[in-house]
């Protein structure tokens, strides 16, 4: 040869930007794990004197009631709900900041035994409102099979929920997708206006009153940070007053 030729780049800039993507990324971890142990303390801490709240409004009821007049009754019984849903927002709390640390080491996860134990915890309300399951055969993917169970449940449950006059109809699929499983679960209930899809998996959300349809307002938001332990997704697509179709994803 009879030369040498040199490029240089100065790359100080792109480094730099390096760098501090890595801090901020080890920050928002490390935010998210205290955030998640402050959330399991604060409700764990709740929960005993919530407990003594309740066991002396509930003796109060049982011993005095028949004292005070109907008014007193009325406040009574404010109290004795007040408690009772303040017990299941705390349970749901401690329950989703657990999701995240307490999960159990993922392996070959057969849906349809999921789905079956999902069933089986609704047995009642499926009973109750006359509901009728349909039930495609199902993979068997990769996941923690406690948590697949729970989040089957809680979308389960929506559907038998949320009908209309007609007896809840609900049929779970699957398909394959780019690298994915998508299963499906699709109901014949009151539907979901589009408007709502930004709040509708947010916690403690909820679109109608306790007077309507009881719950806290968790379970999606449960059903959505397990979707994303999996590396997956979860949406829906709906038409008001025909019904709703939830769909998730599995990396396959």
């Amino acid at each position: 040869p009879i030369g040498i030729i040199g490029l240089g780049r100065d790359i100080t800039q792109r480094k730099r930007m390096e760098r501090e993507l890595e801090t901020r990324a080890e920050e928002l971890k490390r935010s998210n794990e205290e955030l998640q142990e402050f959330a399991y303390v604060v409700s764990h801490d709740l929960q005993e004197p919530l407990r003594t709240a309740s066991f002396f409004a509930d003796l109060l009821a049982r011993e005095a009631s028949c004292n005070l007049d109907d008014r007193g009754r009325e406040h009574l019984r404010l109290v004795l709900d007040g408690t009772a849903r303040m017990g299941e927002l705390i349970d749901d709390l401690l329950e989703y900041s657990r999701l995240g640390t307490r999960g159990q080491s993922f392996a070959p996860v057969d849906m349809n035994e999921v789905v079956d134990r999902a069933l089986r915890g609704l047995s009642s309300s499926i009973a109750e409102s006359g509901a009728e399951i349909a039930v495609n055969e199902l993979p068997t993917v990769n996941g923690d099979r406690a948590q697949l169970v729970q989040m089957m449940q809680n979308l389960l449950s929506n559907a038998v929920k949320f009908h209309s006059e007609r007896p809840p109809r609900v049929e779970i699929s699957f398909s394959d997708g780019d690298g994915e499983t998508v299963f499906s679960i699709r109901d014949n209930g009151i539907g979901i206006d589009a408007g709502h899809a930004d709040r509708l998996f947010k916690m403690f959300s909820r679109l109608h009153t306790r007077d309507e349809y009881p719950g806290t307002g968790m379970g999606l938001a449960i059903a959505k940070r397990i979707v994303e332990r999996h590396g997956g997704r979860i949406w829906f697509e709906s038409v008001p007053g025909e019904g709703t179709t939830f769909h998730f994803t599995v990396p396959s």
